[in-house]
């Protein structure tokens, strides 16, 4: 039952800041993960803790660790649990890739931040709780094949792609030169060494004229006609266009393609996967936060509850948690663990 505990009434000991369904998270929980976040990612905490900032900081960190609090018990309530030997090799990983298996460096890294090894295997459990509630949820939407080929036909017209080719130019501002440039290479000069001296075209000029691969439509209705008619390596005669008077030469052909259903069906399976996944995950965590009990201690709600009362929250459990304070995720790199 979602309640609205007006100020002062609220049945939340003195030490709480937030209960959930009657697991209190206590103030000192609170501190101590912006101690982490401030030994980690220092520029999110203010340094006057008396400020509206730093109250601030304790609303989201409060509101963060409530989301957690709510994964944790659906996660128990669906009999997903971290055992410390699934833990230990992921702080080995770690080590491993940021401290050059030194354990001791990390541990002095740690320190020097304020933080401990216990602080990083409290957010690894976090993380791999969540990648097993996914995978839980995830198995509880397969997608069939039916269904693949459905989004393939509603959409095949996507897996259309147009003939390309890889073009250099040479841009000049007259007939005449045209007619130079054109000679130079009838004799044998090197079509993009030519460019990087004589073309005006800035884009492309230090690039021996390269304007890269192209469909016809992204090129001046001229050069396009032409580019899309000759062949590979055929340099063409002068073409006028309104910026001047090109030579274009075609380095590569790239024919049109159509992808097939089985070139992309394992690409459309798991875009559909994650779609009903994401949206099962919102029904599933939607339903037990409509069926938990939240309460935040007057200080600690999040902001938009905060005008006369605290209230129960709809933060979602884990990763979404709380999303407007840091994070302080020991697992990713040493900056910012």
């Amino acid at each position: 039952m979602t309640a609205f505990l007006f100020a002062g009434c609220s049945s939340l000991p003195d030490n709480a800041a937030a209960s959930v369904n009657g697991v209190i998270i206590t103030k000192a929980g609170v501190a101590n993960r912006i101690r982490v976040i401030k030994g980690m990612e220092p520029q999110y905490v203010p340094s006057n803790s008396q400020g509206s900032g730093y109250n601030q900081l304790q609303r989201d960190v409060t509101e963060q660790l409530v989301g957690e609090e709510l994964e944790k018990q659906l996660c128990q309530k669906r009999g997903i649990t971290v055992s410390d030997k699934e833990i230990d090799p992921l702080v080995k990983q770690i080590v491993d890739d940021q401290y050059y298996g030194d354990a001791s460096k990390m541990e002095k890294d740690f320190a020097k931040r304020g933080v401990t090894i216990q602080d990083l295997r409290d957010n690894l459990r976090a993380q791999l709780l969540h990648k097993k509630l996914l995978a839980s949820i995830e198995a509880e939407v397969p997608v069939s094949d039916a269904e693949v080929q459905a989004l393939y036909n509603k959409n095949k017209s996507s897996y259309v792609y147009p003939e390309k080719r890889q073009v250099r130019q040479i841009v000049v501002a007259d007939q005449a030169a045209a007619q130079q440039v054109e000679n130079q290479l009838a004799g044998g000069q090197d079509f993009a060494t030519l460019a990087g001296k004589v073309s005006i075209d800035g884009s492309t000029k230090s690039k021996g004229g390269l304007v890269g691969l192209v469909t016809q439509p992204a090129l001046p209705p001229a050069i396009g006609q032409a580019a899309f008619s000759m062949q590979r390596d055929q340099v063409s005669a002068p073409i006028q266009s309104v910026l001047g008077w090109y030579i274009i030469k075609i380095d590569i052909i790239e024919p049109a393609s159509n992808r097939t259903y089985d070139q992309v069906k394992d690409q459309l399976k798991q875009m559909l996967q994650t779609d009903k996944m994401s949206q099962h995950y919102n029904d599933v965590t939607a339903q037990f936060k409509k069926s938990s009990d939240v309460e935040f201690a007057d200080g600690f709600s999040p902001k938009a509850h905060t005008a006369s009362h605290a209230t129960a929250t709809s933060t979602q459990p884990g990763a979404q948690a709380g999303q407007s304070a840091p994070a302080a995720s020991t697992g990713s790199a040493p900056a910012s663990p």
